[in-house]
């Protein structure tokens, strides 16, 4: 057999120029940061952190990497070295670098051990450099409970340049059902200044914010102004924007007569899904059903291209029994008049009737 390489000589081919190489390292230093044995693992992340926290480190985006998918539970002996070591490394790290997301994930993972460490986020909210903020932004989605108080400084960062506001919107979203009462009305006053991938994920959020609610027996949130704000973003050229727009719209009823009236123009919608999408809100809203029907048995008929079908039945497989019973007669219709696929998952929604 021959010699197993030392810690050393691992952490040196992390930065080799021969990709077999380099996997080779990642893959031992993985599985030593996955042993059952705790002394090793104790001593390959205490490796892994004194590279990371060397000045000059050529494999800092290799260490992060590792450290954030094989090391779990952080040893609590260990969580103030990574601290330090992952906050000395992400000022040098551009903002939208994948290695930013590697550092958030291992500063999510030493908070969750300790979250007392949550306080490094005093100083990193207003950081100079966006990839600290970034990373705080991250941080603050993932702990759950803990990261409550941290929420007004959150909000902050709503408006900071790109990539550190869809961060905050990110981790907004996932804090929204722990704190509605404050995050849905910032939701909703983003849904009215921002647009493109920020729009996308704010409505993203508001979505599943309703949906949870709902799935929950909860009181629907009281946002008198999404209606108008929803309306303006119908005209976004983006599809899936729209699509979450029209969604929104079926599940915050009860509707305005201009609102129903915008649904049903979003029937002749150029992408099938934002078309169903429409069809199905406007069966959740109780609207005379004949219109929403016909385009669905249109894009559900066997002279209908497989991505049109797919769109129908995904909008569909989302909404409740009662809302389906609506289109009960038609799907019916349908799979009398179509085979395959599509027929087999018209079935398996009918089902849900019996």
């Amino acid at each position: 057999m021959g010699r197993v390489p030392t810690m050393d000589e691992w952490k040196a081919r992390l930065s080799a120029r021969d990709g077999v190489a380099r996997e080779e390292a990642q893959e031992a230093l993985g599985d030593l940061l996955c042993s059952g044995d705790e002394a090793s693992r104790e001593e390959t992340a205490r490796a892994l952190l004194q590279e990371l926290g060397r000045p000059g480190t050529k494999v800092a985006g290799s260490v992060l990497f590792l450290l954030q998918r094989s090391w779990w539970p952080p040893q609590a002996s260990l969580v103030a070295d990574a601290l330090q070591a992952v906050m000395a490394v992400l000022p040098g790290l551009e903002a939208d670098a994948p290695e930013v997301e590697h550092a958030a994930l291992v500063l999510t993972n030493v908070c969750r051990v300790e979250p007392s460490r949550l306080s490094f986020l005093e100083g990193a909210f207003t950081h100079p450099r966006a990839s600290v903020r970034s990373a705080a932004a991250r941080v603050v989605g993932r702990v759950g409970h803990a990261a409550l108080p941290w929420m007004a400084r959150l909000l902050a960062l709503l408006d900071d340049e790109e990539s550190v506001a869809i961060a905050a919107l990110e981790s907004l979203g996932s804090l929204a059902p722990l704190a509605p009462e404050l995050a849905a009305p910032r939701l909703l006053e983003q849904v009215r200044k921002t647009d493109g991938a920020r729009l996308y994920l704010v409505l993203v959020s508001l979505r599943s914010l309703v949906e949870e609610r709902r799935q929950a027996g909860q009181a629907p949130l009281a946002l008198a102004d999404l209606e108008p704000a929803l309306l303006s973003t119908l005209e976004e050229p983006e599809p899936p924007i729209r699509m979450e727009a029209v969604c929104l719209l079926g599940l915050t009823g009860p509707r305005s007569p201009d609102a129903l009236a915008a649904l049903r123009e979003q029937l002749k919608d150029e992408s099938p899904s934002v078309a169903a999408c429409a069809a199905v809100a406007l069966l959740r809203l109780g609207a005379p059903p004949a219109e929403a029907l016909f385009l669905l048995k249109g894009q559900l008929g066997p002279a209908a291209a497989p991505d049109v079908q797919g769109a129908a039945l995904s909008a569909l497989g989302e909404v409740d029994a009662p809302t389906l019973f609506r289109a009960k007669g038609m799907l019916e219709s349908v799979v009398r008049d179509t085979t395959g696929p599509t027929r087999e998952a018209l079935r398996e929604l009918l089902a849900q009737l019996d």
